[in-house]
C-alpha cells in the first residue's frame, strides 16, 4: 500500500513542474514565427508567458507560483546574467507572490469556484485586467528599485508591461475558459487536482 506522503508527492511535483515547463515553452514559440521573431515588439504586445502565469495559478493553485517564480529566476539568469542573483530572486519572489494574490482575489470577489465550473468569459476580462495591472506594476516598481532607475518613466514602463501581458493574460485565459466550458474530461482533471493539493 502506498501512503498517502508518496501519493501525493507526485501531485505536487506536477502542479510544480507543468508550470515550470509551459512557461519556457512559450518563450519559445516566438521563434517558430518569423514574424515575432523579427519584430520583438509584437511578441510584447500579446505577452504570452504572462497568459500562461495566470493559467498556471488558476489550475494548479499556489503551487504553480512556485514553479512559476523557479522559472522566472532561472530565466533572468540565463539572459542577463550580468545581474547580481539575489536581485533576480527578488524579482522572481515579488512577482509571483503578486501574482498570486492578484488571481485568487480576483477569483474570490468574483464569486469564482476554485474549481473554475462558474467561469465565464466576462470575468477573463476583469482576471486578465487586474492580474496584468498587479504584474505590470510591481514588476516596474522592483526592476526600478533595484537599478535605481528614476521614477520619471514609471507609469509608460508600467502601462507597457500591463498592456502586453492583459492581451497574453486574455487570449490563454480565454482558450482554458472555451476548452472547461465544453470538454468533461479538463473540467475533471481540474477538480482532481485541486481535490489531492488542496
Amino acid at each position: 500500500m502506498f501512503s498517502i506522503n508518496q501519493i501525493r508527492l507526485p501531485i505536487i511535483l506536477l502542479k510544480i513542474g507543468v508550470p515550470f515547463c509551459l512557461y519556457f515553452f512559450t518563450l519559445y514559440v516566438v521563434k517558430a514565427f518569423p514574424a515575432l521573431e523579427n519584430r520583438p515588439e509584437l511578441s510584447y504586445f500579446i505577452y504570452l508567458p504572462a497568459g500562461i502565469k495566470v493559467l498556471s495559478v488558476l489550475i494548479f493553485g499556489w503551487m504553480a507560483a512556485i514553479g512559476v517564480g523557479l522559472a522566472v529566476f532561472i530565466r533572468l539568469l540565463i539572459f542577463q546574467p550580468e545581474q547580481h542573483w539575489y536581485i533576480w530572486l527578488t524579482v522572481a519572489v515579488v512577482g509571483s507572490i503578486v501574482l498570486l494574490l492578484a488571481v485568487n482575489l480576483t477569483l474570490k470577489g468574483l464569486g469564482i469556484a476554485r474549481d473554475l465550473h462558474n467561469l465565464k468569459y466576462r470575468d477573463v476580462v476583469t482576471l486578465a485586467l487586474f492580474a496584468s495591472i498587479a504584474h505590470g506594476f510591481s514588476y516596474t516598481y522592483v526592476i526600478f528599485i533595484v537599478h535605481h532607475h528614476p521614477f520619471d518613466n514609471f507609469m509608460r514602463e508600467s502601462m507597457i508591461i500591463v498592456m502586453g501581458g492583459f492581451f497574453g493574460n486574455m487570449l490563454v485565459i480565454g482558450l482554458l475558459t472555451y476548452f472547461a466550458q465544453h470538454s468533461r474530461w479538463l473540467q475533471h482533471q481540474i477538480q482532481r487536482l485541486n481535490k489531492n493539493g488542496a
